[in-house]
């Protein structure tokens, strides 16, 4: 029994050790060919924006093309099922943001485990959103805004880009913890909640900063709060939802590249290094600057914490704020 046992140990050794070179070979070679990476969400986003920057880049340094795809639909769905169903090879890879988290949070039936179909390779920026009213709005203020809502409670709106959104719940979450009551209004798209709010269809709409900051340069709409623990650098005079008046307040939309399960530990290793090197780049720190986001590197093991973190605590919101699947 011993002698069996000994050789069943020994068996297993091999076979890792095997997997072991086979996963440092994979890496060396990585990558031989075109590269996919998808987007589940669509073109002009601060997730696609940044997929496609860090594409152009790694393709540089990689020697190799890398094809950006967005596969939008279902609130992102349609593209993470995607994602999670493809190869383990290191061939295609994925942009998650936000949204992933709160999909886990508001649809009980998702085609794919979001924490188990996955493998976390690097958290690369966050971003802050944006409170904006049209300019005709009598607020000037976050309080303003509170107070006109609680004076006519449902009958203030505000739009996002679809239910479930990080958009829809950044405002969900917003009104809950001041104890307004506001309409929600979704669209088909970020830029058709956007056109509506400019003219003055929707009372309220919280997003990227760098949607909305030509608007509000513009004098078009105005801004009451930004979504984060501090204030962005492109808005520095607008205080924090937190600051102008709901203490404790804070949503920040994140991005990060993953693969799916069962990626090799050095290929991923191999990947996540890229593209922090790329990440030092001045021209790609800029360039992310510019969209309004903010550098926020973690690796593989930090990224999966992470991540658990933020299904956990979007459950949490989406529980208190009664958010509804469509």
């Amino acid at each position: 029994m011993y002698s069996q046992l000994r050789r069943s140990i020994l068996v297993a050794g091999a076979s890792l050790s095997l997997l072991a070179a086979l996963g440092d070979a994979a890496a060396a070679d990585y990558p031989s060919r075109q590269v996919r990476l998808i987007v589940p969400y669509g073109p002009g986003t601060v997730s696609d924006a940044t997929a496609r920057l860090l594409a152009d880049k790694l393709a540089e340094r990689w020697g190799q093309s890398i094809v950006v795809e967005n596969l939008t639909g279902a609130g992102g769905v349609v593209g993470t099922r995607a994602i999670a169903q493809s190869t383990a090879d290191g061939y295609t890879l994925g942009m998650l943001a936000s949204n992933h988290a709160i999909n886990a949070a508001v649809y009980p039936d998702l085609p794919y485990d979001p924490l188990g179909d996955f493998t976390p390779i690097v958290h690369v920026t966050f971003n802050q959103f944006a409170f904006c009213v049209p300019a005709d709005v009598p607020a000037n203020t976050l309080q303003e805004f509170i107070a006109l809502a609680e004076e006519q409670p449902g009958k203030l709106n505000y739009g996002s880009s679809g239910n479930g959104g990080s958009p829809h719940l950044a405002v969900a979450k917003f009104a809950h913890m001041a104890g307004i009551d506001l309409m929600h209004i979704p669209y088909r798209s970020n830029g058709a909640a956007v056109t509506d709010l400019i003219a003055g269809n929707v009372s309220l709409l919280s997003t990227s900063i760098s949607a909305l900051l030509p608007h509000v340069e513009s004098g078009r709409l105005k801004a009451l709060a930004v979504s984060g623990d501090q204030r962005s650098p492109l808005m520095p005079d607008v205080p924090t939802v937190s600051e102008a008046g709901v203490p404790g307040y804070t949503m920040k939309n994140w991005n990060g590249i993953v693969g799916p399960a069962g990626l090799p530990r050095e290929l991923v290793e191999h990947i996540q290094d890229d593209i922090i090197e790329v990440l030092k780049e001045n021209a790609v720190s800029e360039r992310i600057a510019a969209l309004g986001a903010e550098l926020d590197v973690l690796r593989s093991d930090a990224f999966e914490r992470r991540l658990r973190e933020e299904v956990s605590t979007w459950k949490e919101v989406v529980t208190a704020a009664k958010v509804r699947p469509d």
